[in-house]
């Protein structure tokens, strides 16, 4: 599902008007009326009481359509402008003469309302409260008479359902500007936008698309000309990204994932992910790890097999050949959960991630190993490479506080991308996967429950299970970090508890892969 920009939005609505021939003042009369129908199926309308906050532009015009739909159909509806009447032009004027009209709305321009205290008079008593002051158009923070609305519509107890965007959200990065509507419902215009997915604690309510009644043929190609492209993960996309089997497959057909990682005390990363490893599907899986890991790690792998790549605590001047003489023999790599940190090892994920021609998922303490310097090493990589850094992490790698990132996370898991020539994979509540072609995807889960130790090793391990399969590198990322996103629910309906640990999730992963393969099977 694409999500757009406010100037691929702008995009659209030129080619539908100026292209297709479609008047503009049709696409806001169908706007208004789906939203007006979204209303209607989740409250009463005939004897409601409905209060409208309007501004001036597009927005305004969709609230004027949205005013004299409800009453029509038997509310009582009042409409307040947050901006002078004589500012209302275009298609939004039409709907405001319209909506004058109209028996059982009132309009009253509140435009010198400045005070939030005197918005809250404004609006006691109503049961459902429209927000269309803003929408893709916003351009500044919010201040003056729409703050003064806005902050008066949070504090009320009404329903209250947004208009494309909550007002005050930007369109393209989900941050607030100044100040935002909480909304219970986003009933949002033709297309989803990328702002109400950036940030999973926006509150955006709810996410409706209306359905304004026409279809772009090309709209992927629209976008694309307009801005880099986004989209949300979905089950029927993820679905078609995996892998099959045949009825002769085997161990040997099914790919051989290695898993560099672990060291003495860290050994429950590496077995995690060569579970998970196993578990997405990859017909047999081995960690690497030093001796002393090894011997932890023999007595807490059953399925996994492993090997030495060091004799010592750290990396050695025969790690590299060793690891490169195993590796010729897999399908994937994964490198860092639970790796030591010596300055021989720093070298080793140096050497690997430039040499291994074969996919390499680096994580953890392979990331920060990798040092300033990635982004130009990681671009002469001989192969795919696939980089899972959380927040912190990827603060590390761009040298920015942790805030900075938290402000731009698409746009820098974007820049980051590019520049390494690598797939990134910005972990947390909506992971972030930037491709280095420049598209992003967003993944829509934001389950707490995954955030336990342990729980990004799993996923690493997924995604290498995936690669081991011949998937391709970024269909991996996408079907592990959808899957991922669903283990936590599917877990905690296994176990009946939302206290998961990491060990939960690689069975509860393999489950959701299993009804996603499913799903297709019945299209």
């Amino acid at each position: 599902m694409l999500l757009l920009l406010a100037a691929q939005m702008r995009a659209l609505d030129r080619e539908v008007i100026e292209r297709r021939g479609i008047p503009g003042v049709v696409l806001m009369e169908s706007a208004g009326r789906g939203v007006a129908a979204i209303i209607a199926a989740r409250r009463r309308v005939r004897g409601a009481r409905v209060g409208i906050v309007a501004g001036a532009g597009q927005n305004g015009g969709d609230g004027f359509v949205i005013a004299r739909t409800l009453a029509n159909w038997g509310a009582e509806v009042k409409v307040w402008l947050t901006a002078p009447r004589a500012r209302v032009t275009g298609d939004a004027a039409v709907f405001l003469a319209a909506a004058d009209k109209t028996a059982g709305v009132r309009i009253e321009d509140r435009s010198g309302e400045i005070d939030a205290d005197g918005w809250s008079v404004t609006l006691a008593g109503c049961d459902v409260l429209v927000d269309a002051i803003f929408g893709t158009g916003l351009r500044a923070d919010v201040t003056g008479v729409p703050a003064a609305a806005i902050t008066a519509m949070n504090k009320t107890a009404a329903f209250r359902i947004a208009v494309d965007l909550p007002s005050g959200l930007d369109a393209d990065t989900g941050a607030v500007r100044g100040v935002a509507v909480n909304a219970d419902v986003t009933a949002t215009i033709a297309a989803p936008k990328l702002g109400l997915w950036v940030d999973e604690k926006a509150a955006v309510g709810q996410i409706e698309v209306v359905d304004i009644g026409f279809a772009v043929d090309g709209l992927r190609e629209i976008a694309a000309a307009h801005g880099p492209l986004h989209q949300l993960l979905t089950a029927e996309a993820i679905a078609d990204c995996l892998p099959r089997q045949g009825a002769g497959g085997h161990k040997g057909t099914r790919g051989h994932a290695l898993i560099v990682a672990g060291s003495a005390g860290k050994t429950g990363a590496a077995a995690l992910c060569g579970q998970a490893a196993l578990r997405a599907g990859a017909g047999l899986a081995t960690v690497a790890t030093t001796a002393a890991g090894q011997v932890a790690l023999d007595a807490k792998v059953i399925e996994v097999m492993t090997a030495v790549y060091a004799d010592g605590s750290d990396a050695d001047a025969t790690s590299a050949a060793r690891l490169l003489a195993l590796a010729a023999r897999m399908k994937a790599v994964a490198l860092g959960p639970g790796i030591p940190t010596g300055p021989g090892m720093g070298e080793l994920v140096r050497h690997l991630a430039r040499e291994l021609p074969m996919p390499l998922v680096i994580d953890a303490d392979g990331l920060n190993l990798l040092g300033s310097a990635a982004p130009a090493l990681l671009a002469r990589a001989r192969g795919p490479r696939i980089l899972t850094p959380h927040p912190g992490e990827m603060a590390r790698l761009l040298d920015i506080e942790p805030a900075a990132l938290a402000s731009n996370r698409v746009g820098l898991a974007r820049q980051y991308a590019a520049e390494s020539r690598s797939i990134v994979v910005l972990k947390g509540a909506r992971t972030v996967i930037a491709d280095p072609g420049g598209d992003v995807f967003i993944n829509p889960a934001a389950d707490w429950s995954l955030g336990t130790a342990g729980s990004g090793d799993v996923l690493t391990g997924t995604i290498t299970g995936l690669l081991a399969q011949s998937v391709s590198p970024i269909d991996a990322v996408r079907a592990a970090v959808f899957a991922h996103g669903l283990a936590g629910a599917e877990a905690r309906r296994a176990l009946g508890t939302s206290h998961l640990i990491a060990g939960d999730l690689p069975a509860a992963i393999a489950r959701v892969l299993d009804d996603l393969q499913a799903a297709t099977s019945r299209r």
